[in-house]
């Protein structure tokens, strides 16, 4: 991977400053939801990266590795988190969002974009393209940020 997300223009560093400015823009409909979809899932990575930052769409295979194991080890069982807390999406609902905003022209277009590079991400760490269906629990992202 690259450090763009995705298609997107941005690096993770620059769509992370431009799309939190952006909060103060975007006050609902589908670019509000969009907006805070993507700083939530920003903060899902963080925690992730044990609060050293999500800021660059490297592989870490031991971070994917992981991830993996979190989610072997649950196997039907437990939470399924489908939904970030600061989110009125769903993972699923936010895929199609994405797209949505693609289409769509300016800054949306750019957020759409930036929104399926962190999909992308995502995915590769659960292990397969459309993986990421679910967050890991609190407990979880912490045995994974103790990596």
């Amino acid at each position: 991977m690259t450090g763009r997300l995705g298609s997107s223009q941005w690096t993770v560093a620059e769509a992370r400053g431009v799309i939190a400015q952006l909060r103060h823009v975007a006050t609902e409909g589908p670019e509000y939801d969009g907006v805070e979809l993507f700083l939530a899932l920003c903060e899902y990575l963080d925690q992730l990266y044990g609060g050293h930052g999500f800021d660059s769409l490297q592989p870490d295979p031991a971070l994917a590795q992981a991830v993996r194991e979190q989610r072997r080890r649950r196997a039907g069982a437990g939470e399924r988190l489908e939904q970030p807390v600061n989110s009125a999406v769903t993972l699923e609902e936010g895929r199609a969002l994405a797209v949505a905003l693609v289409s769509a022209e300016d800054w949306q277009h750019e957020l759409g974009l930036a929104l399926q590079g962190l999909y992308t991400y995502l995915d590769q760490l659960y292990g397969a393209p459309g993986a990421f269906t679910e967050l890991l629990s609190s407990d979880e992202r912490l045995r994974v940020a103790s990596r």
